[in-house]
C-alpha cells in the first residue's frame, strides 16, 4: 500500500492550518508515541492526552471513509464528527500539539492508517483512550502495529468501568434507581450534607408524566423554543460537506439540514440556552411527542456529549445552577440530571459489564427484518411511524418516547431481530453508538435481553400513542379498534404480542394485567385479532402498509 500522508493540500481558504503543518514537519524532533484520538474522544479532558507529552508525542486524527461509507449511515452523524475533529485538531495545534490528520480522501481503514502512520513517523508506540465501543476496542488490542499499544480510562463518563463493576458486584439485581442514588451521593449532587435528597425524593418521575393534551391546552406548544441555529456556511463544515459529496454520496440525508454544532464553544451555547429557555418546562412535558416540533423541552446535546464536545459534569453543573438561582423547579431539574447522572452512566456501565455477550442476546426469538417505511424510507400509512422515519431522515435525531414507542415498539411488535435493530439505529442517529443503542435498543426497546435493563417489555398499543403524542391526529387509523382494516396496527399488534408471550407476560406482575385482558376476550376474537396481525406484520415487512 503507499504511503499515507497527512493532511496537506494545496493552498485553501478554508484549510489555511493545512500549511502550517508541512511547515513545521522540517522543524520536528523524532516523534516519540502517537496518541490517536477517535472522533468519539473530542474531549479537552482527554486522559490520553493527559499521559502524553506536547514536546515528543505526535496527536492523530483518522477519517475513515472506507467506516462511513459503510451501511446506511447517516449524512448528518459522518459530518458532524468530521467537522468536530478537525476543529478539534485546530484547537490542539493552538494549544502546542503536533497534529496528523489523514484525510478522507486517503480512502483508507482505521488499520492501515494507524499502521501507516506509526511507520511514517516512526512511532515507539500508539497511546490512546479507551474505545467507546467494545469491539473497536478488541479490534485495536488486536490490531500487530510493531509497538506497544498503551490505553488510558474513558474519561467520557462520571462513573469508570471498574467503579461500576464494582458497584454492580455488590448486587443481586441491578437497578438503575439504585445506581442513580448512589452517583447522587458520590457527587453531591442534590443532596443535603446527611446524603439525603433534596425536596425529600430521589425521582420527582411521577410529576413529569404530562400528556400531549396538557402540552396543547398549557399553551407551551405555541411558544417553540429552538436550538439556536448554526452557521451553514462555515468553512470547516462546507469543506467536510463538499468532501461528503463527493466521496460518500450515498448517504442518507441531506447536506443542506444539517442543524448540529461542531466546537467546543458552539456546544456550550447550546448547553446555556437550553439551561436558560427549556430546562424549566422540561420535566412536565419530558415524554409528550409533538410531530410539528422534534425538539420540545429537550436539551439536545447528547449529540455534543457522547463526542465530547461536553462534559457530563458541566452539564450537570448548568442544570444545578438554574435551580439554584431560582429559574428552574427542582422536579425539572431533577429529571434532567436523571437523564445525565443516572441513565447515561448506567447504559454505558451496563454495556460494558455485559459484553460481548449481550449482544448476541434475543430472548424473544426475534429474527425479522427491519421494517422498510424505516429501512428504506418505504411509504406508510401508519401516520406515527411516517413522522418520525421522515424526522429521522432530516434530523438524524427523534424524541426519546419516538424512539421508545414508536421505532421501538415497531420493531418489537414485529418481531425485528436485534442486531439489526441495534445497526439500525446506530447508523441513523447521530447520538447513537454501540454502547447507547445495546441497553437502550436490545435492552429497553425490544426486551432481547430478558430483563435486564427493563422490568417488563415497552410494547404499547395506539391508546399510549394518542395519549402522549400527537400523531394520530388525522391517521387513517383506529387506536382504540383491534381488527378491521381501519384498526391501528400498534393496536391490533400489542394483543397479538401479549398472545405470543401469554406465560411470560403472566408471570410478571407488571404485566399481569395485559395477560388478564387478553383472556378476557371470546375465542373468536383472539382468533380474529391473531388472524388480522398477520396481515398487518405482512403488509408492514413488505412494506404495503
Amino acid at each position: 500500500m503507499p504511503a499515507l500522508q497527512g493532511r496537506a493540500r494545496p493552498r485553501d481558504r478554508r484549510r489555511p492550518h493545512d500549511l502550517l503543518v508541512r511547515e513545521r514537519a522540517g522543524r520536528r524532533p523524532a516523534v516519540s508515541r502517537l496518541v490517536w484520538v477517535q472522533g468519539t474522544q473530542l474531549t479537552p479532558a482527554s486522559s490520553a492526552l493527559a499521559a502524553a507529552d506536547r514536546a515528543t508525542d505526535r496527536v492523530l486524527l483518522v477519517e475513515s471513509l472506507p467506516h462511513v461509507a459503510r451501511g446506511r449511515l447517516h449524512r448528518h452523524k459522518a459530518a458532524f464528527v468530521l467537522a468536530a475533529m478537525r476543529r478539534f485538531a485546530d484547537e490542539l495545534r493552538a494549544d502546542g500539539w503536533e497534529v496528523d490528520e489523514v484525510p478522507l480522501a486517503a480512502r483508507v481503514s482505521f488499520d492501515d492508517a494507524l499502521r501507516d502512520a506509526v511507520r511514517r513517523h516512526g512511532a515507539t508506540g500508539l497511546l490512546a483512550m479507551e474505545p467507546s465501543g467494545w469491539t473497536s476496542r478488541a479490534r485495536l488490542l488486536a490490531l500487530d502495529l510493531g509497538v506497544p499499544v498503551e490505553l488510558t480510562p474513558d474519561a467520557m463518563f462520571l462513573c469508570g468501568r471498574g467503579e461500576f463493576a464494582d458497584w454492580a458486584g455488590t448486587r443481586k439485581r441491578l437497578r438503575m434507581q439504585e445506581f442513580y442514588a448512589w452517583m447522587r451521593r458520590g457527587h453531591d449532587v442534590l443532596v443535603d450534607a446527611d446524603g439525603e435528597p433534596i425536596g425529600g425524593q430521589w425521582s420527582f418521575d411521577p410529576a413529569n408524566r404530562e400528556t400531549f393534551a396538557a402540552w396543547r391546552r398549557s399553551g407551551a406548544a405555541e411558544r417553540p423554543t429552538p436550538p439556536p441555529a448554526i452557521d451553514p456556511d462555515d468553512p470547516v463544515l462546507a469543506a467536510v460537506q463538499d468532501d461528503l459529496d463527493r466521496l460518500a454520496p450515498g448517504l442518507v440525508g441531506r447536506r443542506d439540514d444539517f442543524w448540529l454544532p461542531s466546537t467546543r464553544a458552539e456546544a456550550r451555547r447550546w448547553l446555556a440556552d437550553f439551561a436558560a429557555t427549556r430546562l424549566p418546562e422540561f420535566g412536565p412535558y419530558e415524554d409528550v411527542s409533538d410531530p410539528g416540533d422534534p425538539w420540545l423541552r429537550h436539551a439536545t446535546i447528547s449529540p455534543m456529549l457522547n463526542v465530547g464536545l461536553l462534559g457530563p459534569r458541566e452539564v450537570i453543573d448548568a442544570a444545578l445552577a438554574e435551580h439554584a438561582a431560582g429559574r428552574a423547579p427542582l422536579a425539572s431539574v431533577e429529571g434532567f440530571v436523571r437523564q445525565v447522572l443516572g441513565w447515561r452512566e448506567y447504559v454505558n456501565g451496563v454495556y460494558w459489564l455485559r459484553m460481548p455477550g449481550y449482544a448476541a442476546l434475543n430472548a424473544l426469538d426475534a429474527h425479522a427484518p427491519v421494517p422498510p417505511a424505516l429501512a428504506d424510507g418505504a411509504p406508510t400509512a401508519m401516520a406515527c411511524v411516517g413522522a418520525v422515519a421522515a424526522t429521522v431522515e432530516r434530523h438524524a435525531w427523534a424524541h426519546h418516547i419516538d424512539r421508545l414507542m414508536v421505532l421501538s415498539n415497531l420493531m418489537l411488535l414485529v418481531g425485528t431481530e436485534p442486531r439489526a435493530a441495534n445497526r439500525w439505529f446506530v447508523e441513523r442517529f447521530c447520538d447513537g453508538y454501540d454502547w447507547v443503542m445495546q441497553a437502550n435498543v436490545t435492552g429497553m426497546g425490544l426486551f432481547a435481553d430478558g430483563g435486564q435493563m427493563s422490568t417488563k417489555p415497552y410494547a404499547a398499543g395506539g391508546a399510549y400513542l394518542k395519549r402522549m403524542t400527537g400523531h394520530c391526529k388525522g391517521c387513517r387509523f383506529d387506536p382504540a379498534r383491534r381488527t378491521g382494516e381501519d384498526a391501528c396496527p400498534f393496536t391490533t399488534l400489542y394483543w397479538d404480542f401479549t398472545a405470543r408471550h401469554l406465560d411470560r407476560l403472566r408471570s410478571n406482575p407488571r404485566t399481569a394485567q395485559a395477560a388478564r385482558g387478553w383472556d378476557r376476550f371470546d375465542a373468536a376474537e383472539q382468533a380474529a385479532i391473531r388472524a388480522r396481525a398477520a396481515e398487518v406484520v405482512d403488509g408492514i415487512l413488505a412494506g404495503r402498509l
